[in-house]
């Protein structure tokens, strides 16, 4: 046992330590990311998306449009003054622009106007360490709108910037980086909400957005995994916003085609006087297919979405506060232990392989589903492959030492019991193996002792051959009636058996198996028609002592004591009676009524003082014919008579008795005691007993 609790203590600790380890591995990493992925995949939540933020793009269908009107790309700026003035009359809070406006190009006076004169417009940056990624070199004009106080460090500095000219940044209400970070599979999960350049810090796009549309310009970050603005906190992840993903591109957001809005030809119409953009914050950007800028979302494997859907996702997660928050690592490292412990012990301890594994699915659903539901009703991201992988690791390790520990018990035991047991006794001791001791150990049960009658004759005119196939053909029918009701046998003896009903499996109804037994098998003997397979059976109940008995040379699971000596004096006793099957008064009441019987005598065996009850098991109740029910009453009532003394009566019941049954042992026998006692009456103090001499 305590080489068992450590072994299960040490494995269920390294699995748990290696769980925890998964944690931090670059590989269980990216299998977490990819179980986020398809948890966004699997449970969309499109509806969730905010109808605050609305999407016009400038997709295929709005350069065919231009192209059609002999407007070539890029376009001239007046057309994206014309919709800025649009946006404004609309209503907009905002005007996001995901687009780099660093060249030159006409209409560059009419757009800067239109972008002053809104007073709402967020312009897009981008900040590189490396000077040949910039294509212009436009300087900072002016500072950012945003004031920022760490408590912290701030945000590394980048060295080169692309920058929008200086006639926009001037006329803009504030500049947000459009810098999109990539996960190593290249899939946009998280993005860091602020850069550092020439000395000033600068916000996200989609931070600029929330900030122009709420009316901040001042923001603290009391901590690095907070950021409050305003009255808002905004929980951070290493830095960074942890993206929460609506659905699937176009399924969340409204989207506008930019050349429904602005069509080429000024004056063919749009909807300047609707209210359809009041209240909107409205990103604007690229959506089209060609050598533009996109990105993979979860939702994206092959296909790739437009920048200006993330820029929308990340801004509708500000507005709502729709944060994707990391369960921190107590959670499921604590989750690792505690399955690996379970499994462990399960293995060690428990029942079987079956509940084991059942208890191992139970706990990968149950985690699997407690993921799922803190996802979808808190946007909370839970991890899934430490723990489960803590569990699986314990899981493999438990069965593989659990094999070669408890599984060469198993096999010792089986190999032990098969050849005494039937196969399903033998399950059940493999079970409740640590219930079985194999030192030897008390319980109640019932010894079983069959033997041959005459063998000894039948074997002396018999060639050695012949004996030992009748006698392997007997123990067949004999074994299988035993093993059938549940009992152990115990060893072949000669032409003898014993056998042992309620060990090593505890039983409620030992004597009864062993009464069942006893009749089938002398139907089974009658059946084959052999006459010399006639057989004297003794069953007798009480305590014995059941286990590995023997030498350290030799052992022999066996049963041993008083209850055992007297069942093999009461096979010896039929011989007196002239029957088969005698049975104790204690095998009669632990039977109870499913099985009838007649009492024959008080009987002392040789070797004890106190008297015994014994009767002749006649069968099961209901099965016993009339003749055979008429002649235990008669009996009984000759046998009252032979107790009270008086022998005269006794000796007329019992003769009427072998005139109707003339081969009735017990009858006979008692004629001869009668007409003994008849001569010569029994001493004072007898007390209707009879005591055996030889066994």
């Amino acid at each position: 046992m305590r080489q068992k609790v450590l072994l299960a203590t040490l494995l269920f600790l390294i699995c748990g330590v290696l769980g925890t380890l998964a944690l931090r591995l670059g590989p269980c990493e990216r299998l977490e990311l990819k179980t986020l992925d398809a948890r966004f995949r699997l449970f969309p939540q499109p509806q969730r998306a905010s109808k605050e933020v609305v999407i016009v793009e400038i997709d295929d269908k709005s350069l065919a449009e231009f192209r059609r009107h002999g407007v070539a790309w890029p376009w001239p700026r007046s057309h994206y003054a014309r919709l800025v003035r649009l946006l404004a009359r609309g209503g907009a809070k905002a005007i996001v622009f995901d687009e780099l406006f660093s060249e030159p190009g006409a209409g560059d006076q009419d757009f800067a106007s239109a972008i002053r004169e809104a007073g709402n417009v967020v312009l897009s940056a981008e900040f590189t360490r490396h000077s040949g990624q910039t294509f212009a070199d436009n300087p900072l004009s002016r500072p950012p709108s945003l004031k920022v106080r760490f408590a912290g460090s701030p945000p590394g500095q980048y060295r080169f910037a692309i920058l929008p000219q200086p006639l926009f940044q001037k006329s803009a209400a504030a500049l947000g980086v459009a810098d999109y970070q990539l996960d190593e599979d290249e899939i946009v999960r998280r993005q860091p909400l602020f850069f550092g350049f020439a000395g000033k810090v600068f916000p996200q796009a989609a931070l600029a957005a929330y900030l122009t549309a709420r009316g901040i310009d001042s923001v603290e970050l009391p901590s690095p995994g907070l950021l409050a603005a305003g009255r808002d906190l905004i929980p951070l992840d290493a830095g960074g916003l942890r993206i929460f993903w609506y659905g699937p591109e176009r399924k969340g957001f409204r989207h506008y085609s930019f050349s429904e809005l602005v069509p080429p030809a000024p004056g063919a119409g749009s909807p300047a006087q609707s209210d359809t953009f009041r209240d909107k914050v409205v990103i604007v950007g690229l959506a089209a297919s060609g050598p533009f800028e996109n990105c993979l979302t979860p939702y994206t494997r092959d296909v790739r979405s437009s920048l200006c859907e993330v820029l929308a996702t990340m801004t509708s997660d500000l507005l709502q506060k729709d944060f994707l928050l990391h369960v921190r690592a107590a959670v499921p490292v604590s989750a690792g232990f505690l399955f690996a412990a379970l499994v462990c012990g399960l293995f060690f301890f428990g029942p079987g392989l079956l509940p084991v594994t059942a208890a191992t699915i139970a706990c990968v659903c149950a985690w699997l589903a407690l993921a799922v539901w803190l996802f979808v009703s808190r946007g909370l991201w839970l991890d899934v492959v430490a723990p489960l992988a803590a569990l699986g690791l314990a899981f493999a390790a438990a069965a593989a030492v659990s094999y070669q520990v408890e599984g060469k018990a198993r096999r010792r035991l089986r190999s032990v019991f098969n050849r005494y047991v039937s196969p399903v006794v033998v399950s059940q001791i493999l079970e409740r193996r640590e219930n079985l001791e194999l030192g030897g150990q008390e319980v109640t049960g019932t010894a079983f002792f069959s033997d041959l009658k005459d063998f000894t004759a039948l074997s002396e005119k018999l060639p050695a051959r012949e004996v030992v196939a009748f006698l392997n053909e007997y123990f067949s029918l004999a074994s299988a009636a035993i093993l059938e009701n549940g009992g152990l046998i115990d060893k072949y003896i000669g032409d003898a058996i014993m056998a042992v009903f309620g060990a090593p499996i505890p039983s409620r109804t030992h004597a009864a198996q062993a009464c069942a037994a006893a009749l089938e098998l002398r139907f089974h003997l009658a059946a084959a028609g052999r006459p010399a397979w006639a057989t004297r059976i003794g069953i007798h109940s009480g305590p014995m002592v059941v286990g590995n008995i023997g030498s350290p040379q030799r052992l022999d699971y066996t049963a041993i004591g008083d209850t055992v000596n007297l069942a093999s004096r009461l096979e010896g006793a039929n011989k007196l009676y002239g029957t088969s099957l005698l049975v104790s008064e204690a095998v009669v009441r632990e039977a109870g009524d499913g099985f009838e019987s007649r009492e024959l005598d008080l009987l002392a065996v040789k070797g004890r003082r106190q008297v015994l009850r014994v009767y002749e098991l006649l069968g099961r109740q209901g099965e016993v014919t009339k003749e055979l029910r008429a002649c235990k009453q008669r009996f009984e009532a000759g046998l009252g008579w032979y107790r009270d003394r008086d022998f005269a009566k006794a000796l007329d019941t019992f003769e009427a008795l072998l005139a109707a049954r003339p081969d009735d042992g017990p009858a006979l026998l008692y004629v001869q005691r009668c007409r003994t006692f008849l001569g010569e009456p029994p001493a004072p103090d007898w007390d209707g007993g009879h005591h055996l001499t030889s066994k």
